[in-house]
């Protein structure tokens, strides 16, 4: 048996990789991040990137003329661990004289369910949660309407966000299934916009390839709003399949993201696979509850009726999605699209491998009655079995942020 190890376990207080076995007679590629095999950056690289700001001015000049100051950060849908960050953040805000009574946290839900105290602390660490007010992002209410886009929607904004002088978001730039890639303006639309505004913006399904670099589709909204806001010090970080920040760019939202896309496209995606496979294992660790992601990432490199196996051990379940999630048999939010309207999938099969199984998660596909569960390996290996013994597959360490370049 050939043994794979993958990251499964970041937001969990064990540190163990989950271990694989898939048999010698299969042919079987392996595919990794570069950004797997770089360097987590130290305390001292993370304040280097943000002394050194892509456009716009440092954070401490901001500082020095502000007097309120909101961090806003991404939620557990995103693996950045925010708190490592934040705590250089935290430094130089203090260094220009911003004390702790005037800095408070925004959680960037979008429409996702609101988080806990003991998310808070996953992301931030419990020393920030202790002594900062963190808030979680409310799409429905406690808005600003700061003006009307191109497309003639209201602009609605958090309010808290508004009304600090001194505004800064910490996010990650990873390939986005919708948008090509996630960080820049993204934190802030959909992350601290309301629903009002998000809905239109995502059911014109004006979507970009993942992987796309160039402006394009849904992107333009996103800028054109952010820009709206007035100025931000926005930080995004690359991550590898453990979530680790194996670089950063800082500064203007607009300018270091599309540096942040360049280095993301470098070491977020793999060359593609010799062929199409029989089976797919996908990891999904650094997005974990929302691992449908990985699936549709990988779909294209099965062959049609193949298997694709997620690997997913996210306790807390798949995140509640008030725009897109279902809240019924065949009901959800504005931009829920219904069963019938959705497109058959390439794959035969989504084996979902996680101790952790509900119903519910199979919404996130387009057929959910070919979501088959398995709680443990050996159950996937016999389902795979019926297949044959001579299999040709794939592993993949993280579908969720990874993608075949085309």
């Amino acid at each position: 048996m050939s043994n794979y190890r993958l990251w499964q376990t970041e937001w969990k207080d064990i540190k163990e990789p989950v271990s694989i076995d898939l048999p010698d007679s299969w042919d079987v590629e392996y595919r990794e991040f570069d950004a797997d095999s770089m360097p987590k950056l130290t305390e001292s690289e993370l304040l280097e990137a943000i002394r050194r700001p892509i456009g716009g001015r440092t954070l401490r000049e901001i500082a020095l003329e502000g007097h309120e100051a909101a961090i806003v950060f991404d939620d557990l849908s995103r693996g950045t661990k925010v708190g490592e960050i934040a705590e250089v953040v935290l430094r130089e805000l203090e260094s220009a004289g911003i004390t702790k009574e005037h800095v408070r946290f925004i959680c960037a839900l979008g429409t996702h369910a609101p988080h806990t105290r003991a998310h808070f602390v996953a992301k931030l660490g419990a020393r920030i949660v202790e002594n900062y007010p963190v808030y979680n992002h409310n799409c429905f209410d406690c808005l600003t309407v700061i003006g009307t886009n191109s497309h003639g929607d209201p602009v609605e904004v958090n309010s808290e966000f508004m009304k600090c002088d001194i505004k800064i978001g910490i996010g990650a730039c990873t390939p986005h299934v919708m948008n090509g890639y996630g960080g820049g303006g993204k934190l802030f639309f959909p992350g601290i916009a309301g629903i009002r505004t998000t809905a239109p913006n995502h059911n014109r399904r004006e979507f970009a390839f993942i992987g796309t670099r160039e402006k394009c589709g849904m992107r333009k909204d996103i800028e054109e709003m952010t820009a709206m806001i007035g100025e931000i010090f926005k930080i995004d970080a690359i991550l590898n399949s453990r979530n680790d920040t194996v670089a950063l760019f800082a500064g203007d939202p607009l300018k270091e993201y599309y540096e942040a896309i360049e280095t993301a496209y470098r070491v977020n995606s793999w060359e593609p696979l010799s062929s199409e496979k029989d089976a797919i294992v996908v990891n999904a660790n650094v997005k974990y509850n929302e691992c449908s992601i990985a699936v549709y990432m990988v779909e294209g490199s099965v062959k049609k009726g193949g298997d694709i196996v997620m690997v997913n051990f996210c306790e807390d379940g798949q995140c509640i999605h008030y725009a897109m999630g279902a809240f019924g048999d065949n009901v959800g939010g504005p931009v829920y699209t219904p069963m019938d309207r959705r497109p058959e999938m390439k794959a035969g099969r989504i084996i979902l491998y996680t101790p952790y199984p509900d119903l519910y998660s199979a919404t996130w596909y387009n057929e959910p009655d070919k979501v088959v569960f398995a709680k443990t390996w050996d159950e996937v290996i016999r389902l795979l079995s019926e297949r044959g013994d001579n299999l040709s597959a794939a592993v993949v360490t993280d579908g969720s942020i990874g993608y075949f370049r085309r």
